[in-house]
């Protein structure tokens, strides 16, 4: 049995099978970085305060619901299985999120509230509720209501979130292409659990809201690559073990910098490795890598 319960943790751990293997056949990584570096201008939106987490997984969401309006997320719901009162509140939160896209939509700020509640519900099932002070307060206090779900996104959040949304429909949307699937899972993450942000039209995207590293001499910030953030969409690739999702690019979209970068598939991979990849071959591995038969 795998050790690593989910993605994430697998790349953090340096020691991890997956890290190792990922590391060792993909290792030319600093020619992709200094490229993504050039293609790269300033720093657009900058943070004001809000958690800076909650942050990108409320704009991972508003992006979804701009490409799909009627996406329906399932995470925010798996921390509150089994209350069904409290998942009927989310699901009214879903609701209140899809019609915010619509044409016909006058609150602006609508989505972005949304959004950021169905971040902290998330939240939940990712770390747990007692992560989640928020929410546990209104549990606590009998408020857990759509009104006051939707009253949780302070005015910084709303205010980065309005800017984002407007570079990533100058920058992002434009570029991006049906068929699209919101929060795609994979064959191996049954395995390891993943879900990525996006993939339209056989690109997987991923979407960053970092602040870059702070150049210390001018205190300008910088938008950068690491080697997690390439090592964490070529292991969504590989987690594609049947190939369901015809993958043929992957890309990283950087928010606060409106920054996107698209790679074919076959040419990053042979880049990285140094030489030819067979991409089934690699897959093959993954899947017995994390147990899989």
């Amino acid at each position: 049995m795998y050790v690593y319960t989910n993605l994430s943790a697998a790349l953090r751990d340096e020691t991890s099978p997956l890290r190792e293997y990922l590391r060792e056949r993909f290792p030319h990584t600093r020619g992709v970085q200094a490229e993504y570096r050039r293609g790269a201008g300033p720093l657009l939106v900058d943070t004001g305060g809000a958690n800076p987490a909650t942050l990108g997984a409320a704009f991972d969401f508003e992006i979804r619901f701009l490409l799909v309006p009627e996406h329906a997320p399932v995470l925010p719901l798996l921390g509150f299985f089994g209350h069904p009162r409290e998942s009927a509140v989310i699901e009214s939160v879903i609701e209140t999120a899809q019609a915010a896209v619509a044409p016909t939509a006058t609150d602006v700020d609508r989505l972005s509230r949304a959004c950021w509640a169905l971040a902290l519900c998330t939240d939940v099932y990712r770390r747990g509720l007692l992560r989640e002070l928020a929410l546990d307060n209104l549990l606590e206090t009998d408020r857990f209501t759509p009104e006051h779900l939707l009253a949780l996104a302070p005015p910084d959040a709303i205010r980065q979130l309005w800017e984002l949304r407007g570079l990533a429909e100058e920058h992002l949307l434009p570029h991006l292409h049906p068929p699209t699937f919101p929060g795609p899972t994979f064959d191996a993450s049954v395995l390891c659990n993943a879900d990525a942000d996006l993939i339209s039209a056989g690109l997987l995207l991923d979407l960053k809201t970092h602040l870059g590293p702070k150049n210390q001499r001018t205190g300008i910030r910088a938008d950068s690559l690491t080697s997690h953030d390439l090592y964490q969409v070529i292991a969504y690739v590989l987690f594609d073990h049947t190939d369901t999702y015809a993958l043929t690019h992957l890309g990283l979209y950087s928010a606060r910098y409106a920054h996107l970068a698209t790679w074919p598939l076959p040419d990053l991979l042979t880049t990285l490795a140094g030489a030819p990849i067979d991409i089934t071959h690699e897959r093959r591995t993954v899947w017995n890598l994390l147990g899989g038969h």
